[in-house]
């Protein structure tokens, strides 16, 4: 900061704008505020303090928009970023009381045409509550929309469609969650049927006397905001979020110390009752557990013993936002503070002002303070090393709302782990620990969908092991920038890879397309019967070929293949060797001929894999075969009918097999069912 900028706020911190002034037990902590905003380049600071029902200090600090040199004052409305939430559940709450919503029905009652998923337990088991104590299942999320930018949030039921998705049984652990509380606005305005701003204004602001609070920024009270600043110091231009009711809320400190007597059911004479004393008191009440002290009601954190005393609170941090609003219910004690920038400056000022006025409260927070000031750096964790059940080879997807992506991970005996999103470059998972049976890591890679590529971000890993499987969230959390970025989960599920893999599903052709040119465009009927894959007589060949993933050496193939009716080959297996491919032929030449198509130019029925069968009609044959990077080996039922060195020889197929790749089967002038077809991955001794 120059001189000349130095100057001037040096002079409107002198002329701070105070309704209630500081007495001689807050002199030094209005010294420190007043330095510190010169030492930290902090916009501005606005703090009020009520006790026993009276506000006994309200001032604000520096300036809510520094380029244009507006002083803040109490009336200042400061976006509260996460202090929205007790407001939102005290609109909510009305809600409750009037029996137009049940906190312990399910959310979904209330959502009708766009719902909660549940890749975990059950939809119907997430309620009203648990969206409101962040126990509903839901991940990490927050997601900004800039005006300046040319991407705007979708409607509530398209966010919800994509992030409604719950990672977590209800009620199986705590996980803040922005977006329950974007659905909790979405069903405040369906049930109030008015706009969330609207609904909060007449039934939460004008009830308590709070005319500089809002939802976003009405236009009429723009010119008391005060601007986000970012961390280089610039005003960040205006963002909105996909969930309004986590975030979006504006308030005054004068408005928000007076929610905080509301809150300590010490209203004064301008304030109505929009709820009874009872329902304030459940609000407060802890019904999820984050550690042995602190908990979370119905949008307020309880702490059972901060510094040695009880207290409700909830702070507020994002972009150009720090705040904080702290009841000390035994005491009738409210603090408040906030800030357009992202500092802890409010935090550090409301213990001070909670120390000032608590005995115990300041004996508590001194030894902390000297506590944490001999506390050596940061311990390193020890490795991470990898209990049996994780040792292995995964397998599964990414689900996110522009669809599903492959992912493999592979946790080895050293403690190293690599993971792979689809055809991406394998990478190794970072920061890796593994506590209360859950996976956690982190690496880069791209998860394929348009909101989480608007800025670079790293892929944060959260898989909880249940039973066999692995599953939870994939989050891609925006890297440090000049505006604050995103944090978007996608469920992830994996499994343990033994390398088997089912090619056919029994029931449909699922991973299947049917071959159509050259000999197969007269093909037969393909069709699935009672877990029998069907492939009809066609003139002269019908087949299907695989879309799926598939290895091109080092794996086995099985099946069970049956010639219904016909006299020449009923399986013609097309497969990868390497870079080349092969055909293995069952029952052709007259209905006998096995062997591979084609070896140093030879077709199966003139090289040394030449061999005859006979084949009856109406009967299953269980089909293995087996491609290494040495050798091909084929067998029917227990009989080994190929067994070739692969070494200095030419692997080909006959052009009209080709369509069929990479992996194929095919008839010729025959009826053929199958079934059980599967692929595993063999691993093969290292010379």
């Amino acid at each position: 900061m120059n001189m000349c900028w130095r100057s001037v706020l040096v002079l409107i911190l002198a002329a701070s704008t105070t309704a209630h002034t500081a007495d001689d037990r807050f002199k030094q902590i209005r010294d420190q505020i007043n330095q510190a905003l010169l030492d930290t380049h902090t916009p501005s600071l606005a703090v009020a303090v009520a006790v026993d029902g009276k506000v006994i200090w309200e001032e604000a600090f520096g300036w809510a928009d520094r380029e244009n040199q507006v002083p803040a004052t109490i009336h200042t409305m400061y976006s509260l970023a996460s202090i929205s939430k007790p407001i939102t559940a005290t609109g909510l709450m009305t809600l409750v009381e009037k029996g137009l919503l049940d906190l312990d029905q399910p959310a979904n009652d209330y959502l009708e045409d766009s719902l909660i998923v549940a890749h975990v337990g059950n939809a119907s088991d997430a309620t009203l509550r648990n969206l409101a104590n962040h126990t509903s299942g839901l991940p990490l999320h927050y997601q900004f929309f800039y005006e300046d930018e040319p991407y705007r949030k979708p409607d509530m039921r398209e966010s919800i469609r994509r992030y409604g998705h719950l990672h977590a049984a209800p009620g199986e652990r705590y996980q803040y969650a922005n977006f329950g509380y974007g659905i909790i606005d979405y069903i405040i305005q369906r049930t109030a049927k008015q706009s969330y701003a609207d609904f909060m204004r007449n039934a939460v602001f004008v009830p308590l006397g709070m005319n500089h609070s809002a939802v976003n920024l009405p236009a009429e009270l723009k010119r008391f905001q005060a601007v986000r600043y970012g961390p280089q110091q610039q005003p960040l231009p205006f963002y909105d979020f996909d969930h309004p009711g986590a975030s979006a809320v504006y308030s005054s400190v004068h408005d928000l110390i007076r929610f905080g007597l509301f809150h300590l059911k010490q209203r004064n004479d301008q304030q109505k009752a929009i709820l009874r004393d009872i329902t304030i008191d459940r609000m407060h009440a802890p019904t999820a557990t984050i550690n042995g002290q602190l908990g979370y009601g119905v949008g307020w954190f309880h702490n059972a013993d901060e510094f040695g005393v009880k207290t409700v609170s909830h702070t507020g941090g994002m972009g150009g936002v720090r705040t904080r609003l702290v009841l000390v219910p035994d005491k009738n004690i409210a603090v408040a503070t906030l800030c357009n920038f992202s500092t802890s400056l409010p935090l550090r000022v409301s213990e001070d002002l909670l120390a000032e006025l608590i005995p115990e409260y300041r004996e508590h927070l001194r030894q902390h303070r000297i506590d944490s000031s001999s506390t050596p750096g940061t311990v390193a964790e020890p490795p991470f090393k990898p209990t049996p059940e994780l040792l292995g080879n995964w397998k599964g997807h990414v689900h996110t709302y522009a669809g599903k992506r492959a992912v493999k991970l592979w946790i080895k005996s050293s403690g190293d782990i690599h993971i792979k999103i689809d055809n991406q470059l394998t990478m190794l998972l970072n920061q890796v620990r593994f506590d209360d049976g859950e996976l956690r890591g982190v690496f880069a890679s791209n998860v394929g969908t348009n909101d989480a590529n608007r800025r670079p971000y790293h892929v944060h890993l959260r898989a909880k092991l249940r039973g066999t499987d692995l599953n939870g969230s994939l989050a891609t959390r925006s890297l440090p920038g000049s505006r604050p970025g995103n944090a978007l989960s996608y469920w992830i599920e994996l499994e343990k890879d033994d390398g088997h893999t089912s090619l056919f599903d029994g029931k449909s052709l699922k991973g299947w397309r049917i071959v159509t040119p050259f000999d197969f465009l007269n093909h037969g009927k393909v069709s699935v019967d009672q877990g029998t894959l069907l492939l009809d007589a066609g003139q002269p060949a019908t087949g299907i070929a695989w879309m799926g993933e598939l290895p091109r050496i080092d794996y086995e193939l099985q099946l069970d293949a049956q010639r219904v009716a016909g006299d020449d080959f009923f399986c013609g297996l097309t497969f990868p060797v390497g870079p080349d491919y092969c055909t293995l032929i069952l029952g052709g030449w007259g209905g006998g001929v096995t062997g591979l198509s084609n070896v140093n130019g030879n077709s199966a029925v003139e090289n040394e894999t030449t061999a005859f069968s006979e084949f009856e009609n109406g009967r299953w044959y269980h089909i293995r075969l087996r491609v290494t990077s040495d050798k091909i080996q084929a067998w029917v039922d227990k009989d080994q009918i190929v067994d070739l060195e692969t070494k200095d020889k030419k692997l080909s197929i006959w052009w009209e097999q080709e369509p069929a790749r990479p992996l194929g089967i095919a008839n010729w002038y025959t009826k053929t069912a199958l079934r059980n077809l599967s692929l595993q991955r063999v691993v093969t001794a290292t010379p």
